[in-house]
């Protein structure tokens, strides 16, 4: 008798992910299948691809599920409920939902205080468990939230990345009318751009290297740019910024010039 099957996208080793039938998981009492929708790529699958392994694992199996060796990748997605494990309350099938991809162990302190981010050992969907670069996957019910129906599947795919840079700038304290510098306009940092223009900042600054990227900033509605390839770029941001409070977001500095004159 043969396994159901779906196409999904596997890491084997670095430079080599492919894209091959694998077995449709089935569900556990405290667990919620999804039918894919939409998938992002992180940054985290990029590195998996160009060095992995970095936290798949390939030789130990992960302590809180067992999984080991080749990986279904991809961690921001969208999806609607197919199935749940007799267990589950929270959602039901047909919802439309998105997953906050990080592993809680039980055993944590950190649970009960509502900080299971430092929860270790640390692992993620499609890190180290198979994720969302496949039709079907299966994944703990306290990683699910259900999302509007005013929210198209696209838009549920980038909540994971959005949840990064909402946080980063509550983390920052900025408040409304203030100003804030943004280094690095990759995905991240121009999320940034867009939860710091939410919160109320006056003046958005946007440091890169990257003329299209720079542009794309403007374009979300930065303030102004400045190329990290610039020489002086460091006077001439502190001409640009107003006399007020600042807040500096460094995101993705990768030119040692850059991140010279950013420490001086």
């Amino acid at each position: 008798m043969s396994v159901p099957a779906m196409k999904a996208a596997r890491w084997y080793a670095a430079k080599d992910i492919r894209v091959e039938d694998a077995p449709i998981p089935s569900t556990g009492s405290k667990q919620v299948k999804i039918e894919v929708q939409y998938a992002g790529i992180c940054g985290s699958d990029l590195h998996e691809y160009a060095h992995g392994p970095m936290l798949i694992p390939a030789n130990v199996p992960y302590p809180l599920n067992g999984h080991i060796g080749v990986t279904t990748l991809g961690h921001e997605f969208s999806g609607v409920v197919t199935e749940v494990g007799e267990e589950v309350k929270q959602v039901k099938i047909g919802d439309r939902v998105v997953v906050e991809p990080l592993f809680r162990n039980p055993e944590s302190p950190f649970i009960v205080t509502g900080e299971y981010n430092l929860s270790e050992p640390l692992g993620f969907v499609g890190l180290t468990s198979n994720g969302g670069f496949a039709r079907f996957v299966v994944v703990e019910d306290y990683m699910v939230h259900a999302i509007p129906d005013n929210m198209s599947f696209e838009q549920g795919a980038l909540v994971e990345p959005a949840a990064v840079a909402v946080y980063a700038v509550k983390s920052s304290g900025l408040k409304l009318g203030q100003s804030c510098v943004i280094f690095g306009a990759g995905p991240i940092g121009l999320l940034c751009v867009q939860a710091a223009i939410a919160a109320g900042a006056a003046t958005v600054i946007v440091v890169d290297v990257a003329e299209k990227r720079l542009e794309k900033a403007l374009e979300i509605g930065a303030t102004q740019v400045i190329n990290g390839k610039e020489k002086m770029f460091r006077l001439r941001l502190s001409n640009s910024l107003p006399a007020v409070q600042i807040f500096i977001l460094m995101q993705q500095v990768y030119r040692q010039h850059t991140m010279r004159e950013l420490l001086v």
